[in-house]
């Protein structure tokens, strides 16, 4: 399997946003995710909803690219679950001490279900990109500050990250 064998679906309502995770989620996917998921809070979503029953691993990227948006959800008093987890991403979040940051639902609410998916396109990974390497900081930042057994693990990984985003070679690099 490739680095990037997974993918990520986004379908829309009125006021919600679901995303089905298939495969491998990571570092890749999350910049996408990211970026559709704030798009959708401020054009009025007040809930997103992420389906990992599908997804076979997740690397910590993608998990604290969750915790980012749960936080960003928050501030705009709208909601993030985290809907049938399979039991290797479940392995992953207690693994990482993570599972006590999320809500998690075994069902999602009754669903038009004629809905089209939309597939959202990965970052390659084959020449990162400024977008791809802020969200990764970011996103080990989040984890960093979840406290406990989170910052004892990513805390010096997100500050060596940070560090080398405000570097003065990549300052300007968009």
């Amino acid at each position: 399997m490739s680095e990037t064998s997974g993918k990520i679906l986004a379908r829309r309502g009125d006021d919600e946003v679901c995303f089905l995770v298939i495969g491998r989620a990571n570092a890749h996917h999350s910049p996408a995710l990211r970026q559709y998921a704030e798009g959708a809070l401020s054009s009025g979503v007040s809930r997103i909803l992420i389906d990992l029953r599908e997804c076979g691993h997740c690397d910590s990227t993608f998990v604290g690219t969750l915790l980012r948006l749960k936080h960003t959800v928050a501030a705009k008093a709208g909601l993030l679950q985290l809907v049938r987890p399979s039991a290797e991403v479940r392995d992953i979040l207690d693994q990482m001490g993570a599972s006590r940051l999320f809500e998690i639902v075994e069902q999602l609410p009754g669903r038009d279900e004629d809905m089209t998916w939309q597939e959202l396109a990965d970052d390659d990974g084959r020449t990162p990109s400024s977008r791809f390497k802020r969200n990764a900081a970011e996103a080990h930042q989040a984890l960093a500050q979840a406290g406990g057994e989170l910052a004892t693990r990513f805390g010096a990984l997100a500050e060596a990250m940070q560090r080398e985003l405000s570097a003065p070679e990549n300052k300007g690099a968009h």
